[in-house]
């Protein structure tokens, strides 16, 4: 049978004290190779890691065909992960962050939807988190209002880079699906043109972000999240005409740094 599940998932690593990405790599590989179903391709994105990680990959790769390794300068999330996306030959595309997990049903649970609900090009869903001081909770699954073709503007915090899955051929199909090619975070929040409608009364999580856009405009809110964002907007540009199918199950297991804790705190 031909691949149906092309995982794709940038990994950049450097010797650093506080976090060893490397300790991390393995459980999300296994994750995949645990899968309860078997047709996927995992792609490993070596974003110009300055350290070992580029052979422990390769090493991953040797033990399982279905693992491609794929280098590159470093870059940066939004650009690796679209040069992964480039190198994919499966009927959907799925993320994977180098420090997070799959459930071992997610591509058996995402295989059933999508032969059930062949009408669908996008299907979203929940996730686990996990964080540092042993606490767990679930990030339900987001039903956003349909509007037109699509659906209706969202902020940013309902969807993480593991909580959905959409088609290679619908990505294909034109750019205006394709999240920018930047460099710098805050670059890559200016070229994305977010267009952030305010909530009155959200002072509790409105912030300055003078130096986050390059357009010499200073705008006081919240915009992609961190400010990366790559995953929510590649969501959002999908569902500008096309509508998400959501799942009422969690299957993708977050393991957020203590840095970013908080972040999670507000949604």
């Amino acid at each position: 049978m031909k691949t149906k599940f092309s995982i794709v998932c940038p990994v950049y690593s450097q010797n650093d004290a506080n976090f060893d990405r490397k300790q991390k790599i393995g459980r999300t590989i296994k994750s995949v190779l645990n899968q309860q179903y078997p047709h996927w391709e995992l792609i490993l994105v070596d974003d110009g890691c300055q350290d070992e990680m580029p052979d422990i990959l390769e090493e991953w790769a040797k033990k399982d065909k279905r693992i491609k390794v794929v280098h590159q300068q470093n870059l940066n999330r939004a650009i690796a992960r679209n040069n992964g996306m480039e190198h994919t030959k499966g009927e959907w595309l799925c993320w994977l962050d180098s420090d997070d997990e799959y459930c071992s049903h997610y591509l058996r649970e995402l295989d059933k939807a999508t032969e059930e609900m062949p009408e669908y090009k996008i299907f979203n869903f929940a996730s686990i988190i996990y964080f540092p001081d042993h606490r767990s909770e679930v990030r339900q699954t987001f039903h956003p209002a349909i509007e037109g073709n699509g659906h209706e503007w969202f902020r940013s915090g309902h969807i993480g880079a593991g909580s959905f899955i959409f088609r290679r051929d619908l990505w294909e199909s034109d750019k205006k699906y394709r999240v920018p090619d930047e460099c710098s975070p805050y670059g890559f929040a200016a070229a994305s043109k977010f267009d952030m409608r305010f909530e009155p009364g959200r002072e509790d999580v409105e912030f300055e972000s003078e130096k986050a856009f390059t357009d010499g405009k200073t705008r006081v809110g919240i915009s992609l999240g961190n400010p990366w964002g790559d995953d929510m907007l590649q969501f959002f540009l999908l569902t500008r005409d096309n509508l998400s199918k959501p799942l009422d199950v969690a299957l993708y297991i977050q393991y957020p740094r203590s840095s970013e804790e908080d972040y999670y705190e507000y949604f």
